[in-house]
């Protein structure tokens, strides 16, 4: 790593611009969440003794009809992967981790399917796993965003998480989640690499709440570069996290912190 760039982040004021009326729960100035699109398995073997080391709670967006079962979704990376059952999902949320409906099957969704993939699949995934399902993660492309958000109020979602890549704000709309993607190298004409500092020195800066993602970091390469970073870097990520957080960064799963703003604005 650069000396000149740690200096830098080092030389950071966390919380600089951050007034008393926009620090979070119990005094925090920014905060850290971080998602697993589909869910899998392998998670339990790799990603979450990290998570243990770290404090850091997690949180799976899963398809309504594929728990406990292989990834059905042909063409994925991640196709004929086993994924978390009930129970080994009602074992994360006893660690303090969350969960998201990634809608029914995973297909690009549209006004004609989104009744089907958004708002039945919350019902099911509810009934499933026995337990509320108040957010709502965007599968594929923020391409089914505009069809998802039509009908993820009728539903009954207090948010919807995106794959818009920026930090949120206590202003930023719910509906509109954003999350910062954890890759190994993205796609050309670019081929941007890791970084575990991604967004931390705005995060600090704005007050703001990051919300990273990737799907199932393996040991030593990832199942996909583009959709994943590996269980090193994993912890790289979240060694610049408590690094730079110290004790003014609230680190909780994405519902955690929903709920947390719904109820101040409800707040007097």
């Amino acid at each position: 790593m650069n000396p000149e760039r740690l200096r830098r982040i080092d030389s950071l004021t966390p919380g600089v611009n951050a007034r008393e009326d926009e620090m979070w729960k119990n005094g925090a100035r920014w905060v850290y969440s971080i998602t697993y699109d589909e869910g899998c398995a392998a998670l339990l073997d790799h990603a979450l003794p990290v998570h243990r080391r770290y404090g850091v709670p997690g949180h799976v967006a899963v398809l309504a009809s594929q728990i406990g079962v292989p990834r059905n979704v042909p063409g994925s990376s991640y196709h004929g992967m086993m994924i978390l059952c009930t129970d080994e999902i009602h074992s994360l949320r006893a660690e303090g981790w969350g969960v998201s409906c990634h809608s029914m099957t995973h297909a690009s969704i549209t006004p004609e399917n989104a009744h089907y993939e958004v708002v039945k699949s919350r019902a099911v995934l509810e009934e499933v796993l026995g337990i509320p399902v108040p957010l709502f993660c965007v599968p594929g492309s923020n391409d089914c965003y505009p069809a998802s958000l039509a009908v993820a109020r009728e539903a009954g979602y207090s948010g919807i998480i995106t794959i818009y890549d920026d930090i949120n704000t206590r202003q930023t709309d719910l509906m509109r989640l954003c999350r910062v993607p954890l890759h190994t190298e993205y796609p050309p004409p670019f081929f941007s690499a890791f970084d575990p500092f991604k967004r931390i020195q705005q995060a600090i800066e704005a007050g703001g709440w990051i919300i990273d993602y990737c799907h199932c970091p393996m040991p030593g390469k990832p199942i996909h570069p583009w959709k994943d970073c590996t269980v090193e870097q994993l912890e790289e990520r979240f060694q610049a996290i408590r690094r730079f957080g110290g004790d003014e960064v609230w680190l909780a799963e994405p519902g955690e912190v929903v709920e947390y703003l719904l109820s101040a604005k409800h707040t007097p």
